[in-house]
């Protein structure tokens, strides 16, 4: 079965971000193993300790490799990428082996874009993924992807509630990234 890494670019626990890459899990299941990954505990990239890479840097790498996919969910700050989840990716781009530029592990690799956020549907965040990843080598599916806005009452609340139009998008995009590997090769 083929294997999707879901990248949540926010730090906070139940954040909106981890709530929607939850629901793409629940709805995907069965079609694609899928694991999560945030930006928790990673260093900040230092080209003085990259080599060789931390503990923790090599495990993130190693999974980033072993996935078929990525599924990107960002939260948007200041209409920007947080800056947790730019650091993970600057850290899988970056050589496995020094000056060895064939070598980093999210080259190549299929990625979707999602994001949670207000009424702007992270819109600034996603647009600066997309010129990230395709910087990066990655194939983009569906551009800069699909933004989501939670209703207003969920800032206080720190709930959101998941109706149907969002889970209709989400098929959307499951329906793109599935689409990728039926045309290629078997799932099983």
């Amino acid at each position: 079965m083929k294997k999707i890494l879901f990248i949540v670019g926010s730090l906070r626990k139940d954040s909106f971000n981890m709530s929607l890459a939850k629901k793409v899990n629940e709805l995907i299941a069965g079609r694609m193993e899928t694991e999560y990954m945030t930006p928790t505990g990673i260093p900040l990239l230092n080209q003085d300790e990259e080599y060789p890479a931390p503990d923790n840097i090599s495990v993130m790498r190693e999974r980033v490799a072993l996935a078929d996919a990525l599924w990107i969910f960002t939260p948007e700050y200041n209409h920007a990428i947080p800056g947790g989840l730019k650091n993970l990716l600057d850290w899988i781009s970056r050589p496995v082996i020094p000056n060895d530029y064939t070598t980093p592990v999210a080259k190549g690799k299929k990625v979707v874009i999602s994001g949670v956020g207000g009424i702007r549907k992270t819109v600034g965040a996603r647009e600066q993924l997309k010129d990230l990843l395709s910087f990066m080598g990655l194939e983009l599916i569906g551009d800069s992807g699909t933004g989501y806005a939670v209703q207003k009452d969920s800032f206080k609340t720190g709930i959101w509630d998941i109706d149907n139009e969002t889970i209709d998008k989400i098929n959307i995009q499951i329906d793109e990234i599935l689409g990728k590997f039926v045309d290629n090769q078997p799932f099983l």
